[in-house]
Parts: structure tokens; sequence; C-alpha cells
């Protein structure tokens, strides 16, 4: 029976919240008339930024850990349908949504580029995610080899080819950019970089000895301040929001999500789950992240309608909106996980995997599985 880990629920948990955020105050980053409302949202979206590259990590510590992602017939049977089955279902569901709406055309259009664009902005994670399932079997049995030199080296050519040429660019002069391009045969730049997040979360799940919480506390203080700081100052200059700082493919935010990733392995590795509330909002993270983009095009309609503005205006406008949509699609998830006859295709889990942590029926379940 598998454990589940309380560091990575927390941390799922929090990157769902953190994804929503990023979704909801993007209005909010990209207008300067409310400098309060920015500040604040900046401040929060800044810290919010480690959500995707945190995914990606655990997809990365959990699979390349395990000996059955080694077996093709585990990855096309079970692990490729989780995610593309949902996928698909929300991709036709909104498709729909556009028919309703009477925009025939442009869901035609969207169905005809469905396998280069995703119909809805946020789901390109999932065709970022999907290659990496695709290969890891390969992947698996690479790692199974290295040693820990290897894997620094591996690592760093990440880090060091990927990253940190994508943060000089964006540090230089127009004109100095080429000096720091490299040719296009000589790039590694591998499923648009965020392999190495993939890569990166089992390096760390490898390490034993961790640096000391107040170091790592320190990093991440450090971090946040350079992005909220520098964010700020670029946006106020170019009078348009910049995300030089935030961009998952800077040094910034890998060195942040780091940071967060071994500050709760160092916290929380170990801990047992108490309570239902964690593992059931664990559990509905990938649906509520399928739900989400539905439910905050929805909510801006509505807020339009109700208030007359284009969305909110105000810090606790904002928290409330925020607030809505996050309850919305946990609720919305809960109940989809929680009706046998579709719960596999929007959720991407059987209904007795669902009931054992995260639909009603495991609410009043006193023998959940562990």
């Amino acid at each position: 029976m598998t454990v589940r880990r309380y560091d990575y629920d927390v941390l799922r948990v929090c990157s769902m919240l953190g994804v929503i955020y990023l979704h909801t105050a993007a209005g909010a980053l990209r207008s300067l008339n409310y400098p309060i409302l920015w500040n604040f949202s900046n401040f929060f979206a800044c810290l919010s930024t480690p959500a995707v590259p945190l995914f990606f990590m655990m997809s990365g510590a959990l699979l390349l850990k395990e000996d059955k992602t080694a077996d093709l017939s585990q990855l096309f049977r079970k692990r490729i349908p989780k995610v593309l089955v949902p996928l698909l279902t929300f991709s036709a569901v909104t498709l729909s949504y556009s028919v309703i709406r009477g925009n025939s055309a442009g869901a035609l259009n969207s169905f005809s580029r469905l396998l280069n664009t995703p119909v809805s902005v946020p789901y390109w994670f999932l065709y970022a995610l999907i290659p990496m399932y695709l290969i890891s079997p390969m992947l698996k049995k690479m790692v199974d080899g290295l040693d820990g030199d290897h894997w620094n080296y591996m690592m760093a050519l990440w880090v060091l080819l990927t990253l940190g040429l994508y943060t000089v660019r964006s540090f230089v002069p127009a004109e100095y950019e080429l000096v720091f391009t490299e040719h296009w045969t000589l790039n590694l730049n591998m499923i648009g970089g965020y392999l190495g997040y993939f890569l990166l979360g089992a390096y760390l799940e490898r390490w034993e000895k961790l640096p000391s919480r107040k170091i790592l506390l320190s990093v991440i203080a450090v971090m946040l301040a350079l992005s909220v700081l520098g964010t700020r100052w670029d946006t106020y200059t170019l009078m348009y929001y910049s995300d030089r700082f935030t961009n998952y493919l800077t040094l910034f935010t890998m060195i942040l999500s780091a940071a967060i990733f071994l500050l709760a392995k160092s916290c929380l590795r170990g801990r047992q789950k108490q309570g239902k509330l964690l593992p059931l909002l664990a559990g509905v993270s990938f649906p509520v992240y399928l739900i989400h983009p539905l439910a905050i095009g929805a909510g801006e309609k509505l807020w339009t309608l109700a208030f007359g503005t284009l969305g909110p205006g105000t810090v606790p406008q904002q928290i409330a909106f925020y607030l809505a949509v996050t309850l919305f699609c946990i609720l919305s998830a809960v109940i989809l996980c929680s009706i046998p006859g579709i719960c596999y295709l929007f959720t991407g889990q059987s209904y007795a995997a669902a009931s054992k942590s995260c639909n009603l029926a495991s609410l009043f379940n006193s023998h959940q599985g562990r």
C-alpha cells in the first residue's frame, strides 16, 4: 500500500493555490492604474511563481524513484492516460463552451490546432509534462546508472547552458544578446527547458545531507526580495509588466523553487498525515488545475456583469475573487471525483482511488488508504 508523502501533499496544495493566484492576479499585474493592488499582486505573484516548477519537480522526484517507471506497459496503460484523458476531456468542454457562446469558428480553429496549441493557455504545462512522461522510461534507466559526479554534471549543463544563458541574455543590452545565444546545434533546451526541473526534483530527492533551515529560509527571502523589487523596478521603468525576474527559466526562479523544495523536505519529510483535509486537497490538485481557467473566465464575466468593471480593482476585491474561484474549483473537483461514471474522465483517477482520499465518500470513510 502506498504511503502518502506529507511534504509532497503540502507542496501540491501550495502549488495549486499559487497557480490559481497567478492567473487571477494576471489582470492586476498588467495595469498600473491601481498601485496598491499592483504591489500586493506583485508580491504574491512572485511568491507563487515556483508553483509550476514545483509540479515538474515533484513529478520527476516521484517517477524517477519508482521502479514501475521503466515499464513501458505501465506507461501506456496507466500513466499517459491519467494525464491525457482529463486534458482531452477539459479541452472538449472548453471547445463546447465556445460553441455555446456562438464562437463556432474559433472553436473549430482551436480544435484544428489542438496538437500544437492548448485550448487554454494554462494547459501548456501538460503539453510539456506528457513528453516528459513519454521519455520517463529511458530517463529512469539513465538516472539509475548515474553516480554523484554524473548527476552534478547533468544538472550543471542545464543550469549553465539553459538557465544561465537565458538569465544573462535578459540583462544585457539588445546588441549583446547574440553573444550569449548558443548556436541552435548546441541548444540543450529540451522540452522548453522544463525537463531540467523534472530532473532537478529527482536530483534533490537524492540529497540526504540538507542545508540548514536557516540557510534555506535566507535563500528564499533573498530570491523573493530580488523578484519582487526587480519586477517592480522593471515594470515601472518600462510601464508594462516584465517577467525578467520571474520567468520559469531564470536562475532566480530555479533557486527559489529548489530552496522551497528542500525546506519542505527538511521540515516535513517523515511526518505522518493527520486528518482528511490535506490528502483531499492534494488529491484534487490536478482536476483543480484543469478547472481553474474555465472558472476564472466565467468569474470575470460575472464580475463584469455585477460590477461593470473588467476585474477587481482593490486588494479586498481581489482576495474575495481569488477565494471564490478557489473554493468553486475545489468543490467542483471533489464533486467530479465523487461521480463513478465520470471520475476518471475528468480527474485521471479511478473512483476507487478517489474514494481513498479526495471525494465525498472519503470524507466519511474511516479506513482511508495511506
